[in-house]
């Protein structure tokens, strides 16, 4: 039988989906990407946002001529939503070949109960040149406005020798490009008496050409070890990129969202990246419109994005979500302002994206082509730094470490010229 799959959200949610893709096709079942050729229809859910909720929906009055199963975030958060439908839990994607034939032998299986899996221990399929590998899901953190926390729980960790297995699997294969994935991975270890920094000091024993790209970790429990992750970052496996979400430039509305950090403390993260990192990629989250943010609060913010020059930001308007702590505690801002509020930081980003991302004119140096771009002939490449590089070829140059110089720039990315490709470990070496 056919069978699709789509998935909404992060990067751990779409590595899960590949994932539950992997275990179908080794059962025999077909993947196909062509829904309408389908017969059966998995939809991995999100639940970070009230219009990803809306979509889930549509999707699946859009298809309800075929066999659907729904998965993910939203499945374990909101259960009630999806009654008369299979439905698998975040433990349970494992068993996402059992739940399938138990429904075409008409039985609904509903698996929402939590348990402990080894998700490194499953088979993933992997994008080439991408690897993506899960090293924890959960945090540690209450924030009264996240839906996340109460579908993926608390911070658990997997152990760093099914992770180093998985670079050195990622390897034999010509993987070059890792995404260490997770729900927050400042908390990493916690539960093993070890923090992030110790695994990636442990990739030095994995000699050989790929590059880690590490992963979303909150202020608060970074702040407390980022001396020693920058120095584990002095590795030229590892792209100099750090998402650290921050939300919100204001003291007032950090406290009211129960973050855990303020202003000055992740000012101070930034001060030191910087110091030791400067061209390294700085990606951010922001909320805009929370329900105690003021003007004087939203102005705040303005000025964070104007001090610090991010390189990317992820703009949220805020949604209240379902079981939060704001949910109940909060009136929504009218949308009108929060619309407003998040067309002014944009542009204010843009301004200062590009004031920064001019410094790179005339730079040349090796990238790796992560994967193609969105135009004919046009690649999408990062250097050393993360720094998105869009070049022309006509050749496929996916995967290949390639030279380029930066002719061009957007808030977004740099645009590139081809020089020339290489094959040998050039990217950081040749840059330092």
């Amino acid at each position: 039988m056919k069978f699709s799959i789509i998935t909404l959200g992060c990067t751990l949610n779409k590595a899960e989906g590949e994932i539950m893709k992997n275990i179908l096709i080794k059962k025999g079942y077909q993947y196909i990407e062509n829904l309408d050729e389908s017969e059966i229809l998995i939809i991995n859910t999100c639940t970070v946002k009230g219009p990803t909720e809306s979509k889930i929906i549509k999707l699946i009055n859009n298809y309800k001529d075929k066999k659907l199963i729904l998965a993910g975030c939203l499945v374990q958060h909101q259960p009630e939503l999806f009654k008369g439908y299979p439905l698998i839990g975040l433990d349970h994607i494992d068993e996402v070949d059992k739940v399938l034939e138990d429904y075409l032998n008409g039985k609904i299986d509903v698996l929402i109960d939590r348990k402990n899996i080894n998700k490194l221990l499953l088979p993933s399929v992997d994008q080439y040149p991408i690897k993506t590998i899960i090293l924890q899901e959960g945090c540690l953190w209450s924030c009264l406005y996240c839906a996340t926390k109460l579908a993926r729980g608390n911070a658990r960790s997997y152990p760093p020798e099914y992770i180093y297995k998985e670079v050195r699997d990622a390897k034999l294969k010509g993987l070059k490009i890792i995404y260490f994935t997770g729900t927050d991975l400042a908390t990493y270890g916690y539960d093993l008496n070890i923090d992030l920094a110790d695994l990636l000091f442990g990739l030095r024993d994995i000699k050989g050409e790929y590059y880690v790209r590490v992963g979303m970790a909150n202020p608060g429990i970074l702040n407390k070890f980022i001396d020693k992750l920058l120095d584990s970052y002095d590795n030229e496996n590892i792209f100099k990129f750090f998402h650290i979400p921050v939300q919100s430039g204001s003291n007032n509305v950090l406290k009211t969202m129960g973050r855990g950090y303020t202003i000055e403390d992740f000012y101070e993260l930034i001060k030191k990246i910087r110091k030791r990192y400067y061209e390294g990629t700085i990606a951010t989250d922001i909320i805009v419109g929370y329900p105690t943010e003021t003007e004087e609060d939203f102005k705040k913010t303005l000025e964070l994005v104007e001090n610090v020059r991010f390189d990317i930001i992820n703009i949220s308007r805020y949604w209240s979500r379902p079981k939060t702590l704001s949910y109940k505690l909060y009136k929504q801002l009218p949308g009108r302002i929060v619309k407003e509020r998040s067309r002014k930081l944009k542009i204010i980003f843009d301004k200062y994206a590009y004031e920064r991302n001019k410094e790179w004119i005339n730079w040349e140096g090796y990238a790796i082509v992560e994967s193609k771009g969105k135009y004919e002939n046009t690649w999408i490449a990062r250097n050393y730094a993360y720094k998105q590089i869009i070049v022309k070829s006509d050749k496929n140059i996916l995967g290949k470490i390639i030279k380029v110089k930066i002719n061009n720039i957007t808030s977004v990315d740099l645009g590139g010229e081809l020089l020339e490709i290489k094959e040998e470990n050039l990217l950081e070496k040749t840059l330092y």
